[in-house]
């Protein structure tokens, strides 16, 4: 995945000429929505923070703002492409490319949408940085309990939530320690935005602020487990020396 910049004036002209359709990530639900993609582009210009990437070479990129804000521009229609690759008959449940929520069989083959939202939740977490166990589980407890307090609709998208979760945390993560900032000034500022989200009573921002809190804990458990992980499997001669008890009796 390469960055374009913003000084390479003729390409991000190529792109905007090229991308034709647009889906945006809607913080308040979870789900991707159809956008202008003009809209991407003003977005991307208005923000220096923003970021433009190319996924595919000369098909797909995405405009990544912050955690809660991005968009997928694609040189052609998903929900085209996805009709186009279906099978003639309808595949059983087993066929369907995984997700990262299994379904029942017994349940109604999903929309040609549906299908290109969960395509670009597949894409956008592929390269999500540093994403463990621990962050999954954070993320899958925080969004069931959502789910069961009838704060988060449940329908045949919510399986893809905390995967997503986990995904958008763990860029924005990795963005704000790019300027500098500690996991626990990263924790208050997740908790600053649910706090603002409290004042507000946005119940969307709310939830999606809770579920990045539990994401963030997550992958400050991932990061702490790797760093044991690493030590352990340093040689005797490279790890730490540990005081023994002459250094105690000097003390």
């Amino acid at each position: 995945m390469a960055t374009i910049r913003r000084n390479w004036t003729k390409r991000v002209e190529g792109i905007r000429a090229a991308a034709l359709f647009c889906r945006a990530y809607d913080s308040s639900t979870g789900h991707m929505v159809t956008v202008d993609p003009a809209r991407a582009f003003e977005v991307w210009e208005a923000n220096p923070r923003a970021s433009l990437y190319e996924n595919t070479p000369g098909a797909k990129w995405t405009v990544h703002v912050h955690s809660n804000s991005f968009y997928v521009l694609t040189t052609t229609d998903p929900a085209e492409a996805r009709k186009e690759a279906a099978p003639a008959a309808p595949a059983p449940a087993r066929a369907t490319a995984p997700v990262p929520a299994s379904r029942p069989s017994t349940a109604p083959a999903r929309t040609a949408g549906e299908e290109a939202v969960l395509q670009d939740v597949r894409e956008y977490i592929q390269d999500a940085p540093g994403v463990g166990a621990r962050t999954v589980a954070a993320a899958t407890a925080a969004i069931g309990s959502k789910v069961q307090a009838g704060r988060i609709t449940r329908d045949r998208l919510t399986g893809a939530l905390p995967a997503l979760t986990a995904a958008v945390t763990a860029k924005a993560v990795r963005d704000m320690r790019g300027q500098g900032l500690t996991h626990e000034q990263i924790r208050m500022r997740l908790e600053r935005k649910r706090a603002e989200a409290i004042h507000a009573r946005d119940h969307g921002r709310v939830t999606v602020a809770e579920a990045m809190l539990a994401a963030h804990a997550g992958i400050v458990a991932d990061e702490e487990a790797r760093a044991a992980t690493a030590a352990h499997q340093l040689p005797a001669a490279d790890r730490p020396a540990l005081p023994g008890p002459e250094s105690d009796r000097r003390a």
